[in-house]
């Protein structure tokens, strides 16, 4: 059978003809394999071929055949006329190189994906062989330094590459395909030798964007990128032990090296403190591949990035702290203050700044500060409008917020009013579920030590008037901590005292008000670089961010956003984390979410992974039941399990680059979605009781959707949101109000606020007899409801049009 022949096909410089090697034809072309690894082509058309590729292939053919599929090329047998065909697949694009190894296409069968190849030595290309490929936004201009950065393009690549993969290292390059399960699995790896010369050229790269250095001094963010990118590889190696213990003295050196980026990362103006946190944070993650020692300064390191205690020494003067309250809970906090912690009313002081929500009522602490002066509560009705005004002000040490939380919406208006903090403050949220919108309260006081909720905080009203109020026990703790020069942690382990009774207390480690000394909590709601993917997850630290703004009325139009996934920034990042912790809300207040493992209700599970795109889809996220393309969907949720945790699990919400633009409350409810049909179809919620059929869980689903939409979103818009959703998730027009009508005042009393199993019988009743709100409002909408299409319910792909940049 073997035969050889030419494959012509067309490029942007010409024709490119291939030499080949008729492997197989006619029927059985398709199912053929070749026992050699090498690059093949199967050719469809009247009757097929399976052709054998010459190597070395060049780069012009290679990235010709990158984009390949479904090209019509001229199929030349000798003294034959030429046959048109159509390339249906392409296999096995490895190139053998002048070093006698073989170079790895990282990216292959990735549309608009960046080159990136692993060469033989160790080293990232953006060819297979040592000849740089020039081009694309990291590209600069003629100058040196210029040059000199934009030789390591292929590291940033990398550093992407890597940030798409959670549960795969160097041990593994190819993970098992979930789109072409009759491939067979790829065993390529890194090996030692490879990565010790991966290592030497990454320190080159260090040392061309040293800090200091001359590129850096051209190009200071350029620079700062390059030595990133250097970070997230090495940080890849490190892990890649945990896999491999072979891999120890590959993580050892891999570690010196992080080491050394945290000593340089400083001290200089081209040196960035947001990469110096970041790798030490990477450090604390992989913990347990360090040695003892490493270990042993990671920690000190990491202690350093927190604030340890208040900066007492600096802290001179009276203490005067704010407490704004909402107004049905401030003249019952000011009474609790004057009758139980016994603090005496006196005359405001001369200096003290006007509010906008109304006069201060001010009180004086029953004992002192550490110097001996004495400490002030001024007390006042806020909103959240005016409720952090106070931060602004040199006047004020600190700041107590009472109020609802009313779902994560006040504090997402508090953070849309900009005020620029002035001097130390120490912030305490006393509401409920705090953490969820932590991102948004740290991003706008990065230097204050702030105290978010854990669960919800409670008090007692029983004639309409707080008479008794955790937060405030929890707050007076904190000062008598302060008093006496208490490290956070002690100020915490105070507050934990007088906190009072949650469920979350069966998990160890519980604290209803998370603090500075709390990092392993605290660090996954932080977004260093804000590009809507908590940094403690974050592989990559890019500085190279856009502001994407939203479009609420082109939500669901796909866009390329003109950057890499990884360079989304802006509202579109914050939508994304407001989406988690959206997520974190709805798991807390419906007993329909309450079938994940390990109480993951109550613990946070949910973070941000940030944005995704079709050429650099999501790794590592199984797929069971529906097959869809990842890279395609509007969002992904990466459940993983977690060894060492109470939960056993975490999952990362991302979102596709190309409705990054969509409206923050149709990120909420696309995000949602996507959680609950794969916690569905991982069996991390079990199909049972009312969620044991499709009708059920698609019910769930809507009672979801419909609690997400009723705060915060401008009630303008519900209505064509509550559409865009129902286009998206591929269901059926079902009227709103029907949904909500069956989330009742029963279901809040039972903090059911996102749907409840009694919610779902209500919906479209039981499965032995379904019908429910639905069907009688709505037949038709029903009988589509409660079909056996799969696809009902489950997010629509978006449309294959262009890719990232």
């Amino acid at each position: 059978m073997p035969r050889e022949l030419i494959i012509r096909l067309d490029s942007p410089s010409g024709s490119i003809k291939l030499p080949a090697t008729l492997l197989a034809a006619g029927e059985g072309a398709a199912s053929h394999r070749d026992p050699r690894k090498g690059p093949e082509l199967l050719l469809t058309g009247d009757r097929s071929y399976l052709v054998a590729l010459h190597t070395p292939l060049d780069v012009e053919a290679i990235r010709a055949l990158h984009d390949g599929k479904n090209r019509l090329v001229h199929v030349i047998f000798r003294g034959r006329k030429p046959v048109r065909r159509r390339i249906a697949e392409v296999r096995g694009l490895d190139v053998p190189t002048e070093t006698g190894g073989v170079a790895l296409d990282l990216t292959s069968g990735r549309k608009g994906a960046r080159p990136l190849w692993l060469r033989p030595d160790g080293t990232f290309g953006s060819s297979p062989d040592a000849t740089a490929v020039k081009g694309g936004p990291e590209t600069f201009s003629a100058a040196a330094e210029d040059e000199i950065l934009a030789k390591h393009e292929a590291l940033i690549t990398a550093a992407r590459w890597i940030s798409s993969r959670r549960t795969t290292t160097f041990e593994r390059l190819f993970p098992a395909s979930a789109f072409h399960p009759d491939e067979p699995d790829r065993d390529e790896r890194l090996s030692i030798a490879q990565a010790t010369r991966l290592i030497e050229q990454l320190k080159g790269a260090l040392n061309d964007a040293a800090v200091g250095g001359e590129a850096a001094l051209h190009d200071p963010v350029g620079a700062a990128q390059i030595r990133s990118a250097v970070l997230t590889i090495l940080s890849h190696l490190v892990a890649t032990s945990l896999k491999d213990r072979g891999f120890s003295p590959v993580s050892e050196a891999s570690a010196a090296v992080m080491f050394s980026i945290i000593d340089a990362e400083e001290g200089h103006e081209s040196a960035r403190a947001a990469l110096r946190a970041h790798a030490i944070t990477l450090l604390q993650l992989r913990g347990p591949a360090l040695r003892p020692q490493d270990q042993a300064r990671a920690r000190v390191l990491l202690r350093g990035l927190l604030r340890e205690a208040p900066p007492y020494d600096e802290m001179k003067g009276p203490w005067r702290f704010a407490m704004c309250s909402a107004h049905d809970f401030h003249e019952g906090e000011v009474e609790i203050l004057e009758k139980k912690f016994k603090f005496r009313p006196i005359p405001l002081p001369e200096g003290t700044p006007e509010a906008d929500g109304g006069r201060y009522h001010a009180f004086e602490a029953p004992f002192k500060t550490p110097h001996g002066d004495p400490i002030q509560v001024f007390a006042r009705i806020a909103s959240p409008s005016n409720e952090n005004f106070e931060m602004g002000q040199a006047f004020f040490t600190g700041l107590l917020i009472n109020r609802h939380a009313q779902l994560g919406s006040y504090d997402m208006r508090a953070a849309s009013i900009e005020v620029q903090q002035v001097g130390y403050k120490f912030m305490m949220n006393s509401q409920c579920a705090g953490l969820t919108t932590r991102f948004a309260i740290s991003r706008m006081f990065p230097d204050a030590d702030i105290y978010s909720s854990w669960d919800s905080t409670y008090f007692r009203a029983p004639a309409g008037r707080v008479v008794e109020s955790e937060g405030l026990d929890c707050f007076i703790a904190a000062l008598e901590g302060m008093s006496r020069r208490a490290t956070h942690a002690a100020i915490e382990a105070a507050m934990r005292k007088v906190q009072w009774h949650h469920s979350a207390a069966q998990f160890p480690g519980f604290s209803q008000f998370v603090g500075p000394a709390n990092p392993l909590v605290v660090n996954r709601f932080n977004d260093v670089n804000q590009d809507g993917r908590a940094d403690v997850y974050d592989g990559f630290l890019d500085f190279h961010l856009a502001e994407i703004a939203e479009d609420l009325h082109a939500s669901l139009t796909p866009r390329d956003p003109g950057v890499t996934a990884t360079q989304v920034g802006g509202e579109a990042a914050e939508g994304l984390n407001w989406a988690a912790g959206s997520l974190n809300r709805v798991a807390q207040y419906s007993d329909v979410w309450a079938g994940l493992p390990g109480g993951s209700e109550l613990l946070y599970v949910f973070q941000s992974g940030g944005f995704f795109s079709p050429a650099e889809p999501p790794c590592d996220v199984p797929l069971v039941g529906l097959q869809q393309d990842l890279g395609f969907l509007p969002a992904v949720c990466r459940y993983q399990k977690v060894a060492g945790t109470t939960s056993g699990l975490q999952c990362e919400v991302l979102f596709n680059s190309r409705l990054s633009h969509a409206a923050k409350e149709l990120k909420r409810l696309l995000c949602a979605a996507d959680a609950l049909w794969r916690a569905f179809d991982l069996g991390y919620m079990p199909k049972e009781g009312p969620m044991k059929t499709r009708l059920g869980q698609r019910a769930a689903l809507l009672l979801t959707l419909a609690g997400l939409l009723e705060f915060p979103a401008d009630q303008n818009f519900v209505d064509g949101l509550w559409s865009m959703a129902l286009e998206a998730l591929n269901l059926p027009d079902i009227s709103r109000s029907v949904v909500r009508a069956c989330i009742t005042d029963e279901d809040h009393d039972a903090s059911n606020y996102y749907g409840s199993k009694r919610g779902i019988m209500q919906l479209v009743g039981g499965a032995a007899s379904p019908g429910g709100a639905v069907a009688k409002a709505d037949p038709v909408a029903f009988e589509r409801l409660a079909s056996d299409d799969p696809t009902v319910g489950r997010a629509r792909e978006i449309a294959r049009g262009s890719v990232d940049k």
